[in-house]
């Protein structure tokens, strides 16, 4: 029910992001409501899932990536922040964030007002670790991080 709710209220055919760590290992980082930022081998990782990778024209640091995403594990999942985000969201797909008076993007200082205490949710998770970890600002088309979804 949470997917689909999610992909609801972002317009996307995605309800979740993670990141293959390692495609020699076949290892998967990423955070989950039940148990926080884990990892899981490709052969356990039972969803469906697409892949996509870094365009070879942009530069980033794969092994700050993944070492950001190694130092955050066992991190717990940032379930307030996923809430309160769901509710604008859905508040705005149903027309009444006028009506409410409340902002779903903003720029990154809005969105790290989401952030506590290094919990993540999925799409905040690698957005740090491509950001933070590679150096590279994996939705550039987004003025300054609003927030935004795994679509």
């Amino acid at each position: 029910m949470i997917p689909s709710l999610i992909k609801w209220g972002t317009e996307s055919k995605y309800s979740h992001v993670a990141v293959i760590a390692s495609a020699q290992l076949g290892l998967i980082i990423e955070a989950i409501p039940q148990g926080g930022v884990r990892a899981i081998s490709v052969e356990n990782y039972k969803t469906p899932y697409d892949v996509y990778r870094v365009k070879p024209d942009f530069t980033f640091n794969p092994i700050g990536v993944v070492s950001y995403l190694i130092k955050m594990l066992a991190r717990k999942y940032d379930t307030r922040s996923t809430i309160k985000l769901g509710w604008k969201m859905g508040l705005r797909k149903l027309k009444l964030i006028q009506l409410f008076g409340l902002k779903v993007v903003g720029n990154k200082k809005a969105a790290d007002e989401l952030q506590e205490d290094q919990d993540y949710f999925c799409s905040e998770l690698v957005y740090a670790a491509f950001f933070i970890g590679g150096g590279l600002d994996i939705v550039p088309q987004i003025s300054d991080a609003e927030t935004t979804s795994p679509g």
